[in-house]
């Protein structure tokens, strides 16, 4: 083996650790990406099931208990992330990780007014929109790319996730 030889080899394993590692990263962001979004809609899923009022499904109305909706949505989400939560009283719930996984998440959750979405082809029905917003500080897992987050790029980057959901009660 000649040294030229060597020497494309060192280059080659040069380029691949520098354009492995962002690669790498993609896929790792993609995961996170994907775990966020199912979590929110488990998180909603269970939320919906704890939070209807019963009186109100009688009618078809899908009217919601909104502390009853958060509390259990908090407590899906922060078992799926292990974080804690730090208030419920409030439409914007903030989670605290118990481990360095994650930075600190930020999830708003908006509610429709319910009168105003009646579904007349249903008797009347109402129907309550829920949109969440879910958005954290990404924290990179590989050294090259922290360092590029914190020391080369101005702005962090932002992990989010939105969906709206519709809720509403079916005869």
């Amino acid at each position: 083996m000649g040294i030229k030889t060597l020497l494309y080899l060192m280059l080659a394993a040069f380029l691949l650790v520098i354009l492995g590692t962002p690669l790498v990263e993609t896929f790792i962001l993609g995961r996170d990406k994907i775990l966020l979004s199912s979590t929110i809609y488990n998180s909603f899923r269970a939320a919906k099931e704890a939070s209807y009022s019963y009186l109100a499904m009688r009618n078809i109305n899908a009217l919601v208990y909104k502390q009853a909706f958060r509390k259990s949505f908090a407590d899906t989400f922060c078992t799926s992330y292990d974080m804690h939560c730090i208030d419920t009283s409030s439409d914007t719930l903030r989670f605290q990780p118990n481990n360095e996984a994650f930075n600190e998440f930020i999830v708003t959750i908006v509610f429709s007014d319910p009168e105003q979405l009646a579904i007349d082809d249903q008797g009347g029905a109402f129907i309550t929109k829920v949109t969440v917003t879910a958005e954290s500080k990404y924290k990179f897992r590989t050294n090259l790319m922290q360092f590029m987050n914190n020391n080369v790029i101005s702005a962090p980057y932002m992990l989010k996730a939105e969906r709206e959901y519709t809720m509403k009660v079916t005869n």
